[in-house]
């Protein structure tokens, strides 16, 4: 007799089992899908491509990338983590930059879409300014536009990427007009940073800042 409750038990644990199984599969049956656009816009793609020659085989570019995918919350209360990574959870970095060879993000580019500022907008730059501070990510802020010039964002990005070198230039200093040099930054909060300095030191100590080369109607910094 209790082999035959055992038994009918069994087929009950089984017929519960492929009901539970086939209804799930039914649930996904009901689920339709379509494949959306392109991951960029005209714009956005017009950026990306200049960005590609700027960065040439010294970086892979990656566009969208979640902030959770290249960072994480540093805190150890389980609690603050949550809320911190929830924080950033549904953000992204228009585009990165990343070591060929390891994938390490490098650099972060945000690109402005031209729309007005609002709530939104304002506090997605707050996010992105403390994220990359807080976890020692260079950022950089660029604006759209229909064409961009290759050999200014190679500047820029070789303020960050040491294989990347842009072409070279005579910069004269602006205190006493000789000609200015390139250094690199040996200590300080700028250190392994590269900067102009003027050829006449000790002389003259006017030095400036190495990506100071756009124009203000380039909108990029």
């Amino acid at each position: 007799m209790e082999s035959v409750f055992v038994v009918v038990g069994l087929l009950v644990l089984f017929f519960f089992f492929v009901q539970k199984r086939y209804a799930k599969q039914d649930e996904l049956k009901d689920s339709h899908y379509k494949k959306k656009g392109a991951l960029l816009n005209m714009k956005e793609m017009a950026f990306y491509n200049a960005l590609l020659s700027a960065v040439g085989q010294h970086g892979i570019i990656m566009s969208k990338v979640n902030m959770t995918s290249v960072i994480a919350p540093l805190e150890t209360n389980k609690k603050k983590w949550f809320i911190a990574n929830n924080r950033i959870s549904k953000s992204y970095f228009d585009y990165v930059v990343c070591d060929p060879r390891t994938l390490q993000v490098r650099v972060a580019i945000e690109l402005d879409d031209g729309r007005e500022l609002d709530k939104g907008k304002v506090e997605r730059q707050k996010l992105l300014m403390h994220v990359c501070k807080s976890s020692g990510i260079p950022l950089i802020g660029t604006s759209v536009k229909h064409s961009y010039q290759v050999s200014r964002l190679r500047r820029l990005l070789a303020t960050h990427i040491d294989l990347i070198e842009s072409e070279k230039e005579v910069r004269f200093c602006k205190r006493c007009g000789s000609p200015m040099v390139i250094k690199t930054a040996t200590q300080g909060d700028f250190q392994g940073r590269r900067f102009f300095t003027c050829s006449r030191q000790p002389q003259c100590t006017y030095t400036e800042n190495y990506n100071v080369i756009f124009d203000e109607e380039d909108d990029i910094a």
